[in-house]
């Protein structure tokens, strides 16, 4: 030990990490483009698949007014 002043408080803010997600995050389209770029194939695949699916759905819905 170096600091005999060691305070718990002191130790605790030092080791304390930031939290996983803190809110929107917004990303560049370079930072989106590289993101998806580096996605595994499979995954690529499913994504696409669920926009098409999300896409036939919104063609077939239908809006009522009243």
């Amino acid at each position: 030990m170096n600091n005999l002043n060691n305070d718990p408080e002191d130790l605790s803010q030092a080791n304390e990490q930031q939290p996983a997600h803190a809110g929107f995050v917004y990303k560049s389209e370079d930072d989106k483009l590289k993101e998806e770029m580096m996605r595994y194939p499979i995954e690529k695949l499913q994504l696409f698949t669920k926009m098409l699916r999300r896409e036939a759905l919104f063609k077939k819905a239908t809006i009522l007014n009243k």
